[in-house]
């Protein structure tokens, strides 16, 4: 996410109290060195994997790799991030007010603690030892020497040190508009890359150790080795002591300030010590409050509105004006997890926890209501249903929109949809084929045919007991879309389509009166199918009093409709009124 520029008042404000974690250059240096350390793990990984094929082709790609690792610009990198990566995240640790959070998070902090002494080890068998005492630390080498004495020890680094970098990975890149497209395959390479280079380590070390033995390290090399290792451990140690002594200045510090009121409408008043966010706060009181990006800046919804007090606090800068100005947040709306007041504050939290039994993870309840994916739309409405109705019995009635109901629902659960919304006259279909858009538009195409198909046999059952034929429309768009649950918790409601895609599909489904055609598909249902429907007439409507405008094609009927799904629609076969 980009940073806009900040206010002069607010780094002063920041730098004045020490939060170091706020300032935009310190979450993006935090960020990218983490990257940068999770493409080391992924090279590291993928060459362990080739170890499938044996040691040879192991050393093959550890050359490609050492080409920029083991460059001096690839090793200032690489250290470089280590060290600010440890740096930031450690002082950001130190600075929590609570530690009340989610399971995940909570893993992060473990795993992000422990990796330095899982690794240190390894660095002094590998780095450490060729760069200073010219050691061989060939992949032959080193599974001689590890080979199954340090299996477990190498597989725990591995499992903690990726599994870090994958939630860190995950949570940085959530709201990219492009990640829900790519998120199914990065689950499956995100499993599939450790368990292959576990399976290439063991099947290299077998093979290492079966080859002759390399040759023993000198007296010198140990000597030397020890005594790096001992400083080295001496330097974790160190750092070990420093990051808990940190944690005990902010304490006592946090513990002698002044505390300030925050008033939460609903909740009563609660207080705090001076500089905790506002997201702090409310897990400090188990007050329910949301935050998907776990209190980085990065969502919106964790958004309070300010009731008073918003004169005592500086103005947004950085990834929260970024974040307030995406969604045309008003001024008295602030992120969370990006404010820390220091005076007197009321809020109200404006995106509750849904349900009523709250959980310990929030956060992963709160995503547990909504989720947004691509889907296709099928709106269809009766035609005449009050001339259908008019003076039949009751009986009558319910048995028309029973059988019409079941037979409904069975064409689109045959195409793999689900019934939205089912009323006395119509329904709303949700086709979602896994993210692929082809797959949904297709289902809902061949379930509206379906659709109509059943109406016709249902009009010849019961021609003798319905005043006018039995016909509908039916709108059909692909887009955007919110599943929402509606209700009262967790295992008490319904999924709900909301959106945009959602009010295209119901104007579709109208405007085929206007079009006298049974189907009306949007050009990006049509394009998102791949069948050809380039000898109709692309329509333009207009959906609002804003302009918003959709294109459309108009399909007269069902055997046109088949004509398209079966890839035998040719100029000239449409009568010209309906093209």
């Amino acid at each position: 996410m980009s940073l806009t520029s900040t206010s002069p008042s607010r780094h002063t404000a920041v730098e004045a109290r020490g939060d170091l974690r706020d300032l935009p250059w310190a979450c993006m240096a935090r960020l990218w060195s983490g990257i940068i350390l999770f493409a080391f793990v992924l090279t590291h990984l993928l060459n362990h994997a080739v170890g499938i094929f044996g040691v040879g082709a192991m050393e093959y790609a550890q050359h490609w790799r050492w080409l920029l690792w083991q460059s001096w610009p690839g090793t200032v990198l690489l250290y470089g991030a280590a060290l600010t990566h440890m740096v930031l995240a450690s002082y950001r640790i130190a600075l929590r007010r609570t530690w009340r959070m989610p399971k995940d998070e909570a893993w992060q902090i473990v795993s992000g603690l422990a990796i330095p002494l899982l690794v240190a080890g390894h660095v002094l068998n590998t780095r450490v030892a060729s760069s200073w005492f010219d050691a061989d630390i060939s992949y032959h080498a080193i599974l001689y020497n590890l080979f199954p004495a340090a299996l477990f020890s190498q597989s725990m680094l591995l499992v903690v040190s990726w599994s870090h970098g994958v939630i860190g990975m995950h949570h940085a890149l959530r709201y990219m508009h492009w990640y829900r497209n790519v998120r199914v395959g990065g689950l499956v390479l995100a499993v599939l890359i450790p368990v292959l280079a576990l399976a290439g380590f063991v099947a290299g070390g077998r093979e290492a150790i079966h080859r002759p033995a390399p040759a023993a390290r000198t007296p010198e090399q140990i000597a030397g080795l020890d005594r790096a290792s001992t400083l080295v451990y001496s330097g974790v140690a160190g750092f070990a002591l420093g990051f808990v002594g940190l944690i005990g200045v902010f304490y006592i510090r946090r513990r002698v300030v002044h505390t300030v009121t925050v008033t939460y409408r609903g909740y009563g008043p609660v207080e705090v010590p001076c500089g905790t966010s506002l997201l702090e706060a409310s897990r400090m009181y188990h007050i329910p409050h949301p935050s998907t990006c776990r209190g980085r800046g990065r969502c919106s919804t964790c958004r309070v509105q300010i009731l008073s007090g918003a004169e005592t606090l500086p103005q947004p800068f950085g990834a929260e004006r970024a974040v307030l100005a995406s969604i045309g947040a008003p001024g008295s709306v602030r992120l969370a997890c990006q404010i820390r007041p220091e005076h007197d504050l009321s809020v109200r939290v404006l995106m509750p926890v849904l349900g009523r039994q709250l959980g310990g993870d929030q956060d992963a309840e709160a995503r547990e209501w909504a989720i947004e994916r691509d889907a296709t739309v099928l709106v269809l409405d009766l035609r005449a249903f009050s001339t259908l109705t008019h003076n039949r019995l009751p009986y009558e009635i319910a048995v028309l929109v029973n059988r019409f109901s079941s037979e409904m629902t069975q064409a689109v659960e045959s195409h793999g949809g689900r019934i939205d919304q089912m009323y006395g006259d119509g329904l709303m279909a949700v086709f979602d084929a896994s993210d692929k858009r082809a797959g949904g538009a297709r289902a809902a195409l061949r379930a509206a045919r379906d659709m109509t198909r059943v109406l016709e046999l249902l009009n010849s059952e019961m021609r003798g007991a319905l005043p006018i034929p039995v016909r509908a429309g039916i709108g059909i768009h692909t887009g955007s879309i919110v599943l929402a649950r509606v209700g009262d918790g967790v295992s008490d409601n319904l999924i709900r389509a909301i959106g945009n895609t959602v009010a295209v599909a119901v104007a579709l489904e109208a405007a085929s009166k206007e079009f006298v055609a049974d189907y009306v598909v949007s050009t990006e249902t049509a394009e998102a199918s791949g069948f050809d429907f380039s000898h109709l007439t692309k329509r333009e409507m207009t959906l609002d009093s804003n302009g918003m405008s959709v294109s459309a094609y108009a399909i007269p009927d069902v055997t046109t409709l088949d004509a398209i799904m079966a890839g035998k629609l040719r100029l000239g076969m449409l009568n010209p009124a309906h093209s």
